[in-house]
């Protein structure tokens, strides 16, 4: 016994001094110019795998969300040109090779995942790749656009690739992904009719309608997005870098479109009940009017919703009840407004504006 115990102690000690050895050291080369030693690389990808599968059993879609959705798709194919391309290339254009060096190296994409899965990558990244969380904290519902393409990224080549991406900003002008993203110097119009349109309307429901929005309004949402006040993975990478005076510029010309606004509904939710709370509330469940602040006579910083898309409204409606809450003005009003409101309430709210309130 006193022998296995002097052995035990033994192995203990060679084990304890080897492993301060090895981390101390730094014995393992981490280096990205060398590659992983035999099995090491994918057993480290297979667990990536394996966590990826786990978490993705946990993930449920909201019902409000159609894969199959055009506007979604084209919306998820617009975030990945702005934020994913730089790495991972896209459908018939190269990575740059800046990215071809890095260990792992970013994979050009196909269709290994589920759509729950790729959610949950979208929206919570990977720990020591270079893969980012969704840069809207607590925005749930917008990594959905991105599942939504990556769940058909392979059904995609170039010219349909850049025909969802871009629209009429044009082709992207290379054969392979400038590092830093979208071709050239897109002008900031463009860039946004990307999403929203050439005339403000979204983009047959890629984007909230923006046409006739009060110049006020778009100011401060976009000075939000740009200040890190409103979270969004879409909007705060494109409006971080834009000045006050372009911020201005773009609110005054969205605000001076015209257009009939026309929302795309859900197929769900009751517009007559909707009709009912909008106008009268529901003073049994402490839920406000919406017309009294969204009616005909709203405030100059008060938004249009009478007929803006179905899927948008349930969003909004969703974020001020669930968070995160904007931190601009009278956004607490909106949020206390939505507190009291059930799923239920909110898809009829939603029905009732999407057919033009």
């Amino acid at each position: 016994m006193t022998r296995w115990k002097l052995w035990a102690g033994a192995a203990l000690a060679v084990l304890v001094i080897g492993g301060n050895a090895f981390y101390w050291l730094g014995a393992y080369n981490i280096a990205a110019s060398k590659p992983h030693l035999p099995g090491v690389g994918g057993a480290l990808h297979q667990y990536l795998r394996n966590a990826v599968t786990v978490r993705g059993w946990g993930v449920h879609m909201p019902e409000h969300v159609d894969l199959a959705d055009d506007g979604l798709i084209r919306l998820g194919a617009g975030h990945f040109a702005t934020g994913c391309m730089s790495c991972h290339g896209a459908p018939g254009i190269a990575r740059n090779p800046v990215v071809t060096g890095m260990q792992p190296e970013p994979p050009m994409l196909s269709g290994d995942y589920e759509a729950p899965e790729y959610w949950w990558i979208a929206r919570h990244g990977f720990k020591y790749t270079g893969m980012p969380a969704w840069p809207g904290e607590g925005r749930d519902d917008e990594p959905w656009a991105l599942a939504a393409f990556l769940s058909r990224y392979e059904s995609f080549d170039r010219a349909s690739f850049e025909a969802a991406a871009f629209g009429r900003a044009g082709a992207y002008d290379g054969d392979g992904v400038r590092f830093g993203g979208l071709p050239g110097a897109i002008p900031p119009e463009l860039g946004c009719a990307r999403c929203h349109g050439d005339d403000g309307l979204g983009r047959d429901g890629t984007a909230p309608k923006l046409a006739g929005q009060s110049q006020a309004w778009l100011s401060l949402v976009l000075s939000a997005y740009a200040d890190g006040h409103r979270e969004s993975g879409f909007m705060e990478p494109l409006a971080a870098p834009l000045s006050e005076q372009t911020i201005d510029a773009l609110a005054a010309r969205y605000a001076g479109m015209g257009g009939t606004w026309q929302g795309r509904a859900l197929a769900m939710g009751d517009p007559v009940r909707g009709e009912t709370l909008a106008r009268q509330g529901s003073e049994h469940d402490d839920i406000p009017s919406c017309a009294s602040c969204h009616g005909a006579n709203a405030r100059a910083d008060t938004p249009r919703i009478a007929g803006q898309d179905g899927y948008w409204l349930v969003n909004w409606l969703h974020m001020y009840r669930d968070g995160p809450v904007p931190q601009t003005p009278r956004a607490h009003l909106m949020a206390a407004a939505a507190r009291p409101l059930s799923d239920t309430d909110i898809l009829d709210l939603a029905a009732y504006y999407a057919g033009g309130g």
